[in-house]
C-alpha cells in the first residue's frame, strides 16, 4: 500500500509542477515556450485560466492527502526498511 501511495504521490508532484508552470503569470508564464503562443491561446481565456486553477487546486489537495498518507504509513512500527 505504501508503494502505491508513493508512486501516486510522485505522479501528483510532477502534474502539480506542470500545472503551475503552464499557468499564465504576470510575466507571461512558462507556456510561451511551447510554440510561441499556442498554449497561450488555449489557456488565455477566462474559462481556460479557471480550468487550470481548478486543476491546480485539486492536485494540491491530492498532494496534501498523499503526504499525510505517506506520513501515517511511515510512522508504523512494523514497516520494514532497507537497512536492518
Amino acid at each position: 500500500m505504501y508503494t502505491i501511495i508513493y508512486i501516486f504521490h510522485i505522479i501528483i508532484c510532477v502534474l502539480l509542477i506542470l500545472s503551475i508552470l503552464l499557468q499564465l503569470g504576470q510575466m507571461g508564464g512558462f507556456g510561451g515556450i511551447f510554440g510561441g503562443g499556442g498554449v497561450d491561446q488555449i489557456f488565455s481565456t477566462s474559462s481556460g485560466s479557471m480550468f487550470m486553477k481548478k486543476v491546480t487546486i485539486v492536485l494540491a489537495v491530492l498532494f496534501v492527502l498523499t503526504t499525510i498518507g505517506l506520513t501515517i504509513f511511515s510512522a508504523r512500527t512494523g514497516l520494514e526498511t532497507i537497512v536492518r
